[in-house]
């Protein structure tokens, strides 16, 4: 007898978003720390820096996208009985 999927959980529209939260901080701290590294100076370093911030803020704006697109999807699945016309 087959068994029924598992339902996923009603946090992992959070959890989703708190793991890509946490990879756009490491994503924003690399790109202060890393024109250190490589001994940049001037203009480099402030384009170098703000491509990273730039790339933060685009993972940010995914993070609250995804979220919303998890929580419609759940929304549509828990509807109950369905109606036909």
């Amino acid at each position: 007898m087959p068994e029924e999927p598992q339902k996923p959980a009603r946090s992992a529209p959070n959890a989703v978003m708190a793991i890509i939260l946490v990879g756009a901080a490491l994503v924003a701290i690399l790109g202060t720390i890393l024109p250190a590294l490589i001994d940049l100076a001037g203009t480099p370093a402030l384009i170098l820096r703000l491509a990273f911030y730039g790339v933060a803020l685009v993972d940010v704006a995914v993070a609250f996208w995804l979220r919303d697109r998890i929580r419609k999807a759940q929304a549509s699945r828990t509807g109950g009985a369905v109606q036909r016309q």
